[in-house]
């Protein structure tokens, strides 16, 4: 069968107000959960990469862009496509903001323990007791500063954000249009500050599981920081690296 596919852009600022939202995190999770499966070693099979629907429009800030890329083949049950991939960028922070994150987990815990009526309820809830919260906030701490420049030697920085693709429609080259199509948008936005032609295109990962696949792309890793066992479950501990790939030097 041919598909014919359509690829909708969305800015950040308007993600919070689009009628997709709730479909993209629902397929960003489904998505790292999938991913997941394959690496039962890591622990981290429980969770998810966004609590909740407004997580995924906070994490692409104010300047991002996300794209959507729909099949008119993908039909769900109202006969509407459904998202088989999705990509998206933003400028650079290198901040991991885990602290954040287990700040606001034991928020959600407390509210719960208090019987609160609107304390949120996800896949992790329960999972996390205060101790576990010191421990990974002492750890957080311990990995000390990162370099947060969203500029570098004269050089934006850009970071590719969510990139995920229905495990029924890989292997069509979807993440890689959807790639160019991030990397035409950041090439208007440099050029429309003044700052451009160069810019990089930056990628935050897990190296135990998608390292390969970003050098693979042509991004080559410039960083990474060690999580001790016992960071969001995980019994191996794990690596967070960063890669980097350069455009418009030529």
């Amino acid at each position: 069968m041919d598909h014919q596919f359509h690829t909708k852009r969305i800015p950040a600022k308007d993600l919070k107000s689009t009628e997709e939202l709730r479909a993209l995190w629902e397929f960003a999770n489904f998505a790292f959960a999938h991913s997941l499966q394959h690496y039962p070693e890591m622990g981290l099979s429980e969770g998810k990469r966004f609590e909740q629907p407004t997580d995924f429009a906070e994490e692409m800030g104010v300047d991002g862009v996300t794209f959507i890329t729909y099949a008119s083949s993908s039909l769900d049950d109202s006969g509407d496509a459904t998202i088989v991939a999705t990509a998206g960028c933003k400028p650079w922070s290198s901040a991991l903001k885990l602290d954040e994150r287990v700040k606001r987990m034991r928020e959600e815990r407390e509210a719960r323990e208090k019987g609160s009526a609107n304390a949120p309820e996800h896949v992790n809830a329960g999972f996390y007791t205060k101790e576990h919260e010191d421990q990974l906030l002492k750890q957080i701490e311990e990995l000390g500063p990162t370099d947060d420049s969203q500029v570098q030697d004269g050089i934006p920085r850009w970071e590719v954000m969510t990139v995920c693709v229905h495990p029924d429609w890989q292997k069509k080259g979807l993440a890689d249009k959807l790639l160019e199509r991030v990397a035409e948008e950041v090439s208007a936005k440099v050029r429309s500050s003044g700052k451009g032609p160069a810019f990089k295109l930056m990628a935050r990962t897990m190296k135990e599981i998608n390292e390969k696949y970003w050098r693979n792309k042509g991004f080559q890793p410039v960083a990474e920081k060690f999580f001790a066992p016992g960071t969001f479950g995980s019994p191996t501990g794990f690596h967070i690296a960063d890669l980097s790939r350069d455009h418009g030097t030529n």
